[in-house]
């Protein structure tokens, strides 16, 4: 795989046939070429020593939802992060180097579903995942804004922002496999 040769390549927004006057929750983009990424993330993460999770976070349901790897046990990372920034950037009409990026590993086991919750906290403007790995019936994206609910079938390639405000969730993994994700916030390069 050569650095460089992937893309993102965004689908329409649609609005909810059921209200068609609010803005959509989400977009969404299909990172193009990125099969052998997936695989390559998917065997680091497998192999993943305990050690190099720096932090857990959002104890909740029996395990962390948000794990915390240092950097330069998963350089493969780069590539998701870059193109999630080039199209936060496009989204926010903002230059790139004008953001910065926060991320997280979320692997959901069988069983296991990611309780609802916002991103924001600190001073986020989009937030978005990055899906490496969703085996049939791993549970789905639920965006949740006052009496709007949407639900969204994760794809492996697929990224999905939204804004950090929306209250979501992800239902249970029916599977027999773990779902494999990647969070992210954007926000400001530098704090105001």
């Amino acid at each position: 795989m050569r650095r460089g040769t992937n893309s993102v390549i965004f689908s329409p927004p649609t609005k909810n046939p059921e209200n068609n006057f609010h803005p959509v929750l989400y977009q969404i983009g299909e990172c193009q070429d990125c099969d052998a990424l997936n695989a390559a993330l998917r065997a680091r993460i497998e192999f993943l020593p305990q050690n190099d999770i720096v932090r857990r976070h959002h104890y909740l349901g029996g395990r962390y939802e948000n794990l915390y790897v240092a950097f330069e046990s998963m350089p493969e990372i780069r590539v998701i992060l870059d193109l999630a920034t080039a199209q936060a950037a496009h989204i926010l009409n903002r230059p790139k180097k004008d953001l910065r990026v926060g991320w997280w590993l979320n692997i959901m086991r069988p069983g296991d579903i990611t309780f609802a919750h916002t991103h924001d906290a600190d001073d986020e403007i989009l937030s978005g995942v990055y899906y490496i790995d969703v085996p049939p019936d791993s549970g789905k994206l639920v965006l949740i804004d006052g009496v709007r609910r949407e639900e969204v079938q994760p794809q492996a390639g697929v990224f999905i922002f939204f804004a950090p405000e929306i209250l979501h969730e992800v239902t249970r993994n029916e599977s027999g496999r773990p779902r494999i994700s990647v969070g992210f916030n954007i926000g400001p390069a530098t704090a105001p």
